[in-house]
């Protein structure tokens, strides 16, 4: 008896082959018992028909040379007559040489004996032609001669249709040889299929069904019933098996019982905590499979854990953008990063502040990553009815702004009268006032336009130092005025970059007003484009008073500004949060570098053309 799983599936297998051999064994056999008579019929029988073909040819150009000799041409004719005589005679051993049929014998016999008749005929035909002229002769030949020649034929037909019919005989044999044949293979191949299919089943069922019990035990225990055990009988490889799982079993149920247990139990209580978290939460390995996902996260993202633990994070999420971000968290090292989503499912659409932190083992080693959804959705909609709010009341601040400005310039002309001096500088502050609030105004319409994805940006190729040159001209008169110095510098060759060209324009604009305000005379600004990393580096660089390092991270946040016992605030506080909307627009980044009473750089990057990133 056999005791392995291995043995019982070779069994199986080898019967299975043994079937398929037996059909193929089968299917040989009849097809060369079928070739063999299909070689009968085409080559013995055949060859007498063709030979009795050839003879007829022969015999009859025989009896146009006997009219010939006698008519026409006595030379001819007899040339003739010979030459014929000679392919009957060659055709005639072929057929005698292929007797195959019943009767085909004693016709063969018959047609040699008219033949030689026949022959005899022709040269006591010549005896008379020359012995008693032509019309002699023809009477001889249509009184002795002509009957010869058809007993001659007929013996040849006769010939030609006893290979016929046994041609024909062949063929039906043949047809039948090959149905039988087909019926065999056919009835073979049917026992096959059906005995194949329920040896396959009979035998899968039996050797699976421990594998099934085993499968079930698992479950429950599983479940948490660390008693069970697997009944299994067998001594082959899952009989062993299921031996080993019930001795695992037991230690299992005896390690529940000791510290090390509670230790567990402690670790599903956790476990639970991190289920029962209100926000999606998902742990991922090194290789960025599913370690474990919360019931939020299983909900929102429709994913089971039980179907996707162990696989991919973008066969449970299928969004590119998460993933990127993932990806990069782990492969920079950092502790944690945190980014803002719109993601989109069948339960509705959502705004994700994802926190991506990496775990680490006790040697500092990446290990895995905890990634948390927090739904901020409620936030972005309070902050999209903010940006509506500031919208609506910036537009409704234009037209009246608009119209102070324009009254100021019409009093400033004295389009309405003479001022004097206190009244003239009365209008100038109302003027500059109206101009700075103007400013503010615009400032917000272009931030609530950027926030909220309305603003069309228009990335073409452009050469860098034509930008700045388009920002810094409308400067230099000011510098001059000022008494200060304003110039920029490009490298030779630098590559071109993809980008708003009056965007950027606006950027420079806003920074180097910044710079104009903040400096002294004799100062100088410095506006530097360089290639550096993959990168285009766009530097505008001041030697003015410089800002406190507790401001170089803020002062591109909204409505800051800087203020310190030496530093007059100046400007709303929006142009520097504008212009950091614009530069992460183009997938750069733009920072502060700046010392006190030394000058600040205020540094921003761009993409080089053929390698932007997707925006």
């Amino acid at each position: 008896m056999i005791k392995t799983l291995k043995g019982k599936i070779s069994v199986l297998f080898l019967s299975l082959v043994l079937l398929i051999a037996v059909v193929g064994i089968t299917a040989s056999i009849n097809l060369f018992n079928l070739s063999g008579a299909i070689d009968g019929l085409m080559i013995a029988n055949y060859k007498s028909i063709n030979a009795a073909s050839k003879m007829t040819e022969a015999i009859e150009r025989q009896d146009s040379a006997a009219l010939t000799y006698i008519n026409v041409d006595v030379k001819k004719g007899r040339e003739l007559f010979t030459a014929n005589n000679e392919e009957f005679l060659k055709w005639y051993e072929v057929d005698v040489n292929n007797v195959t049929e019943k009767g085909e014998r004693d016709l063969v016999q018959s047609l040699k004996s008219s033949y030689t008749n026949y022959v005899n005929l022709f040269l006591d035909l010549q005896e008379i032609r020359s012995r008693s002229g032509v019309e002699a002769a023809n009477e001889f030949y249509n009184s002795k001669m002509t009957p010869e020649f058809i007993n001659t034929k007929e013996d040849l037909r006769k010939l030609s249709l006893i290979n016929e019919k046994a041609m024909f005989e062949s063929k039906d044999l043949a047809t039948e040889n090959a149905k039988k044949s087909m019926y065999l293979v056919l009835g073979i191949s049917l026992f096959a299929i059906v005995g194949g299919y329920a040896i396959s089943r009979f035998f899968t069922n039996r050797f699976l069904q421990p594998i099934t019990i085993l499968t079930q035990t698992m479950k429950l225990i599983k479940a948490g019933e660390l008693n069970k055990q697997a009944d299994i009988q067998t001594r082959d490889e899952i009989g062993e098996l299921s031996t080993e799982f019930n001795n695992m079993t037991r230690r299992l149920q005896q390690y529940e019982q000791s510290t090390l247990g509670q230790l567990l139990i402690e670790k599903n209580k956790s476990l639970a905590i991190v289920k029962s978290i209100s926000d999606p939460m998902i742990v991922l390995d090194t290789d960025y499979r599913i370690i474990l996902v919360n019931n939020a996260f299983e909900r929102i993202f429709s994913v089971a854990e039980d179907v996707f633990l162990n696989r991919h994070f973008l066969e449970g999420v299928r969004n590119g953008e998460v993933f990127d971000f993932i990806s990069s968290t782990f492969k920079s090292g950092d502790e944690t990063q945190q980014k803002i989503f719109f993601i989109s499912r069948n339960s509705g659409n959502y705004y994700f502040n994802v926190i991506v932190t990496t775990v680490k083992d006790s040697n500092a080693n990446l290990s895995g990553m905890i990634v948390l959804f927090q739904n901020v959705t409620q936030l972005k909609e309070v902050e999209k009815i903010r940006t509506d709010f500031i919208a609506t009341i910036s537009h409704e601040f234009k037209t009246p702004l608009t119209s102070i400005i324009m009254g100021t310039d019409v009093l400033q002309e004295e389009g309405m009268g003479q001022l004097n001096a206190d009244q003239k500088q009365f209008i100038q502050a109302i003027r500059e006032d109206s101009e700075r609030l103007s400013k503010l105004v615009n400032d917000l319409l272009e931030l609530t336009r950027i926030e909220s994805g309305k603003a069309v940006f228009k990335f073409e190729e452009y050469a860098i130092d034509d930008i700045i040159e388009c920002a810094v001209k409308p400067f230099y008169q000011l510098a001059q005025q000022q008494e200060k110095n304003l110039y920029f510098s490009c490298e030779d060759d630098i590559p071109h970059v993809v980008a708003d060209f009056e965007k950027i324009t606006w950027v420079l604009n806003n920074l180097i007003s910044n710079a104009l305000k903040y400096t002294e005379i004799g100062d100088e600004i410095v506006i530097n484009a360089e290639e550096k990393a993959g990168m285009i580096y766009i530097t505008v660089k001041d030697s003015g008073r410089g800002i406190p390092k507790e401001f170089t991270d803020k002062i591109f946040d909204k409505f800051v500004q800087v203020k310190d016992g030496d530093f007059e605030a100046r400007g709303t506080g929006l142009g520097l949060a504008v212009v950091k909307e614009i530069i992460e627009a183009h997938n750069g980044e733009i920072w502060c570098e700046s010392e006190l009473d030394v000058g600040s750089s205020f540094i921003f990057t761009l993409n080089i053309a053929g390698k932007e990133q997707n925006r």
